[in-house]
């Protein structure tokens, strides 16, 4: 491999500048491996240093890569060296491992994450069958934002009362794999899913740090509602409300039916508690109705009743057995 030095510019530069003469034209492919410092610097009579300058510069911009070890190679994203790959690759788990850590993960949590996400790239598909059960169509929706990160269950949502009220609720649950419900009405569908051969799952649900904060933060005379779809939802943040703030009287509420009663609902309050899938915050439903309460100096505070993380844990390490036992007794009912 030849190279031409003049003194018109600075050397390193100049061993820049032919390497990627020499890259463009093919006579280094990629993959190629380039002299070692040391020995360039000794064929074109210059301080090694130089040469490691020139390394260096284009190592930064990915023209070449520099592998501890073995040497300096042009770059190629497909024809990495397999031990470097996996030095790669090691770096990159580490990194993850590093942030789920100061993200307060544990490496048990961690590993049940990993497990289930590698399971869904071999299976390709949805394994575990949940269902959610709760007393009002907002809690459902939450129930499923929530668990929408795990990748391995398929959710179904349920109220309360047709699970209760079912002549024959342990036949329609049989193909469920895991039923989970809040603690107030777990005993309720734990009796009325006797039968269904499935295991009910009770879990622990509050509010959001950031939904307290926005209660607390509620001015004493602010003329506050509730927006949302049941009255069920409705006496749940009336009930949550009085916990943080007094209420002089019992909160005004206004369905979800149409825009127009919810203009006129808005027109009378200071601020607004609604649910986060709430069509207020949603342009294609209402317009820019909840955006023109907001920039009228009103506010809009998203109740947030969320699942805690003990809970989730416990929901997590149950897909995780469920799905050990699909793999090791394939079409097997988990016990």
């Amino acid at each position: 491999m030849e190279f031409k030095l003049d003194g018109q510019s600075a050397l390193y530069k100049q061993i820049v500048e032919q390497i990627l003469l020499k890259i463009k034209s093919g006579e280094l492919p990629p993959g190629a491996k380039l002299p070692t410092e040391r020995e360039l610097a000794r064929e074109l009579g210059v301080a090694r240093g130089t040469v490691k300058k020139a390394y260096a510069e284009l190592a930064d911009n990915n023209i070449i890569e520099v592998i501890q070890g073995s040497g300096s190679y042009v770059y190629s994203d497909k024809q990495n060296f397999d031990g470097e790959r996996r030095r790669m690759a090691i770096g990159m788990i580490e990194e993850l491992l590093s942030r789920l850590t100061y993200w307060d993960f544990s490496l048990k949590e961690t590993s049940m994450l990993i497990r289930m996400c590698l399971w869904r790239r071999e299976t390709g598909e949805r394994q575990v069958r949940v269902a959610a059960v709760d007393c009002n169509p907002e809690s459902l929706s939450l129930f499923k934002r929530q668990l929408s990160y795990l990748p391995n269950i398929a959710l179904s949502v349920f109220s309360v009362d047709s699970v209760i009220l079912s002549d024959n609720a342990a036949s329609i649950f049989s193909g469920f794999d895991l039923v989970l419900t809040t603690e107030t009405h777990f005993e309720q569908v734990s009796r009325s899913l006797s039968g269904a051969g499935v295991r009910v799952l009770p879990v622990s649900v509050g509010l959001s740090h950031q939904t307290i904060v926005d209660i607390s933060a509620v001015p004493e005379k602010c003329a506050v509602g509730i927006h949302c779809v049941s009255n069920k939802f409705a006496n749940l943040v009336a009930q949550q409300f009085a916990a943080f703030r007094s209420a002089p009287h019992p909160l005004p509420v206004c369905f979800e039916s149409d825009r127009q009663s919810s203009e006129r609902f808005l027109q009378k309050l200071d601020c607004v508690i609604v649910n986060p899938d709430s069509a207020l915050l949603a342009p294609e439903l209402f317009g820019d109705l909840g955006r023109r309460f907001s920039e009228n100096g009103g506010r809009i505070i998203p109740f947030d009743y969320l699942i805690d993380r003990g809970s989730l844990i416990h929901v997590e390490e149950q897909i995780d057995r469920i799905l050990k036992n699909k793999a090791a007794y394939p079409g097997a009912v988990p016990d």
